[in-house]
């Protein structure tokens, strides 16, 4: 009797070839979104440490307004450092403190009749068809009113109001310089000049 034997069949080198080819795809593509998932996280705990750092430097500033107040006579006031802590060494800061400018009272006299006027002129059209007539004349009555009071009101806007910008910059790797910029006004009522009455 003769025993047939059955010839055991492996694979080809084309299809472990092929089968290489489709897990070095899959792997690529997977170790592309870690390594994109991993510097996103990265970029955002970058992001969160910037922003207290920035929110500490604003503390900092406010404690020292509310002992000594403005001590700026100057129009801007800037400084700025670098963290000497092993944890924040890649980050720098800058702050400027700045005295807001208002436009001069010509221009701001000139609008607020201008603005009186054209509200006159637009309540004016509907009283005209009733029979009433605008008063034509008290629009720059009232503006140049107003002027006397508007000179006083921006000395003390200017002198009692300050403008503080904080930025908190980095190097981020595959992204270049990072910043993060926080921009917010402060007043000091101690610096506002008395009013006559």
């Amino acid at each position: 009797m003769r025993v047939r034997r059955v010839r055991e069949r492996g694979f080809t080198l084309v299809e472990v070839m092929l089968a290489m080819a489709i897990l070095a795809g899959v792997l690529t593509g997977l170790t592309l979104s870690v390594t994109r998932a991993v510097r996103v996280a990265n970029h955002a705990r970058l992001m969160t440490t910037a922003t207290f750092l920035c929110r500490q430097k604003l503390v900092e500033l406010e404690d020292k307004f509310i002992v000594e107040g403005f001590t700026d006579e100057a129009g801007v006031k800037e400084e700025h450092g670098e963290y000497k802590e092993d944890e924040f060494k890649r980050y720098a800061w800058s702050r400027t403190v700045e005295r807001i400018h208002l436009p001069n009272v010509s221009d701001i006299q000139a609008a607020a009749t201008k603005l009186i006027q054209d509200k006159q002129q637009i309540g004016g059209g509907a009283a005209g068809s009733a029979g009433g007539s605008p008063a034509g004349g008290s629009g720059a009555n009232l503006g140049s009113n107003i002027g006397g009071m508007i000179g006083p009101v921006k000395e003390m806007l200017e002198q009692g109001i300050r403008r503080v910008t904080v930025r908190i910059t980095w190097d981020e790797p595959g992204k270049g310089e990072q910043k993060v910029e926080v921009v917010t006004f402060y007043t000091d009522m101690r610096r506002v000049p008395a009013v006559p009455m």
